[in-house]
């Protein structure tokens, strides 16, 4: 169970930082785009002295497609850049939208100049626009995909209806291209699944660090730094509401005997059943258990009256003795049984006034006899 539950937490984390990574790297992409689009149609500019330039077939069209990819790149840009809400769900979806069309644009540039026998740039240039989406986008092998495919099987099907431009070495290099992607892709991802993996492990020590600082290990119970925090919530809360709120402390009438007679592991046993126990009888009332001690507990009871205090002590004694967990060397009942103080924290107490109260009755309470509550 608890190995499905990190697997699930691992897929939400890889999920959260992939659509936190897309948005982030998203900006150099673009900006990857317009230079690469700019350098197309400048292309004349940046060609040998002496070296002629093909027409494109047909004409305009690679410069609509270049025209294209500046207006949603800069477009783009400008809304990350000024969106109110930088997390907004919707600009993901509109970084991987993007991917889409600007993939469709450079489609159609390279069977252009596929078709216009433009050769010369086709393949360094494919190879530099792959790789930038590589970088950018290895982290989604969904949305990496995205971009390559259309442009891959639009160089590789115009590439075969111009036999002319196939040739081995060709044919050789785009499948080393392809190769050097997909091995690329494939090692960017491991570590940044192993990196994942590596921050989650932190995490999940931490999460149980908190838990055995915060949580008894042997009842699950709150331990008394955790209970008292507890504590000082719910006076903070009725502070400010006017209520109160009881509490009940508790002790193993005779614990010690018990171990002495039964065992350790049979009084872990004991104070398990216990703890069902306290649990049980203050649920009606919201009560929160915690255990302060070896064999003595403490109940909140909040929004409490003197009343729900009282019903509560009574329902632990009874379930308690409906438990009839066997107690040889008691001298006070067969069974083992528990001594309570009872009190209510008004307007002005402090923590360790109210514990003390409670502790106080507590004391009363095994002064006359124990197996009872008494209430301060």
């Amino acid at each position: 169970m608890t190995i499905k539950k990190n697997c699930v937490a691992f897929d939400l984390r890889l999920a959260e930082m992939r659509a936190i990574a897309i948005k982030t790297s998203m900006t150099w992409f673009l900006w990857v785009n317009i230079l690469f689009s700019l350098f197309i149609l400048g292309r004349r500019y940046f060609a040998p002295i002496g070296v002629l330039t093909p027409s494109l077939h047909p004409a305009g069209l690679m410069e609509g497609m270049m025209v294209i990819i500046l207006t949603l790149s800069a477009g783009v840009l400008f809304i990350l850049r000024m969106a109110p809400l930088q997390n907004a769900p919707w600009l993901r979806s509109l970084a991987r939208g993007v991917v889409v069309g600007l993939s469709l644009c450079w489609a159609t540039c390279f069977y252009v100049l596929i078709a216009s026998e433009d050769i010369r740039i086709i393949f360094p240039f494919a190879a530099l626009l792959l790789f930038a989406s590589l970088i950018s986008l290895y982290f989604d092998p969904r949305v990496l995909l995205r971009f390559i495919v259309p442009v891959w099987v639009t160089i590789l099907v115009t590439t075969l209806f111009h036999p002319t431009q196939l040739t081995v070495l060709s044919a050789l290099q785009w499948v080393l291209l392809a190769g050097l992607i997909e091995s690329g892709r494939r090692i960017l991802n491991r570590w940044f699944i192993l990196a994942l993996q590596r921050e989650q492990e932190n995490a999940d020590l931490i999460h149980q660090l908190g838990l055995l600082a915060n949580k008894d290990p042997l009842t699950g119970l709150a331990n008394r730094r955790s209970f008292e925090a507890r504590m000082d919530q719910e006076i903070a809360s009725h502070q400010q509401d006017g209520k109160g709120f009881g509490l009940i402390m508790l002790d193993v009438d005779h614990f010690k005997l018990y171990n002495d007679h039964y065992g350790h592991q049979q009084g872990d046993r004991c104070l398990i059943m216990i703890t069902g126990v306290l649990e049980s009888a203050s649920r009606e009332n919201e009560g929160i258990v915690g255990r302060v001690g070896g064999e003595e507990f403490v109940v909140l009871l909040p929004k409490a009256d003197d009343s729900m205090v009282r019903s509560t002590a009574e329902r632990i004694s009874r379930m308690l003795e409906s438990q009839a967990f066997a107690h040889a060397l008691s001298p006070v009942s067969p069974h083992v049984t528990v001594s309570q103080g009872l009190t209510l924290w008004t307007q002005g107490q402090s923590p360790q006034s109210v514990i003390g109260c409670a502790d106080k009755a507590l004391y009363m309470a095994k002064l006359q006899g124990r197996n009872r509550w008494v209430e301060a």
